[in-house]
């Protein structure tokens, strides 16, 4: 039985992958550089320093990785400050279900200013017992630590502990932490992805996560 249900945040409650890619594409368009699917795909879910690093090495040194970061996050704050990242669907309606009925956190590979600034749009802070970036942790996804951590944290096992994930690196944390996982494939993860046919529950949107979960 499920008894806690951690949430990841970026592309499973609200759209804000193509912002991503929009503030690194118009990041490295200053420089003549091209960013694609294949340079976003990797770095869904990662966290901070991972993604960080990655964008400065395609810069070659044109940028210090202080500059990268700041320059990235203000493009993203500006869009989550003019309501530029819509949440997606069935989100609102399954944060609700799971605060009646489970204990539930957040786990996100998102800087805690991104974070926050998401959660006090949507108005979602008072739905989660604990909230944790991927950054307060040694390794990022696909490593377990921030599943492990936040669980730590609410004193919870892993097997009545669910997961909810849509890209291939969350998922593969949430396998690796021991939870149950559901897995819903968002826009960079294809839904045939040889971590998404591993999770245990996989659906199409969040509509279906109430009954995913009692089922589990």
């Amino acid at each position: 039985m499920i008894r806690a249900v951690i949430f990841d945040m970026d592309g499973l409650l609200v759209d804000s992958e193509p912002i991503w890619f929009r503030a690194r594409q118009e990041l490295l368009a200053r420089f003549g550089k091209t960013w694609t699917d294949s340079d976003q795909g990797p770095l869904m879910g990662a966290s901070t320093a991972f993604w960080v690093e990655y964008v400065t090495s395609v810069l070659d040194g044109a940028m210090s990785a202080d500059e990268v970061l700041e320059s990235v996050l203000g493009i993203m704050v500006s869009a989550y400050e003019s309501g530029d990242v819509p949440q997606l669907p069935g989100a609102a309606e399954a944060l609700a279900y799971c605060a009646g009925n489970y204990r539930v956190g957040l786990a996100s590979g998102s800087p805690r200013v991104l974070i926050d600034a998401a959660l006090t749009g949507a108005g979602w802070h008072n739905s989660f017992d604990q909230i944790i970036s991927s950054d307060e942790c040694e390794r990022g996804k696909p490593a377990p630590d921030v599943y492990l951590e936040i669980m730590r944290r609410m004193g919870l096992d892993a097997d009545t502990t669910a997961v909810v994930e849509d890209s291939a690196a969350g998922i593969q944390a949430g396998i690796a932490a021991n939870a149950r996982v559901v897995a819903i494939p968002g826009g960079f993860t294809s839904s045939d992805h040889e971590a998404v046919l591993r999770a245990d529950v996989r659906l199409e949107s969040l509509h279906g996560l109430p009954d995913a979960l009692n089922e589990l």
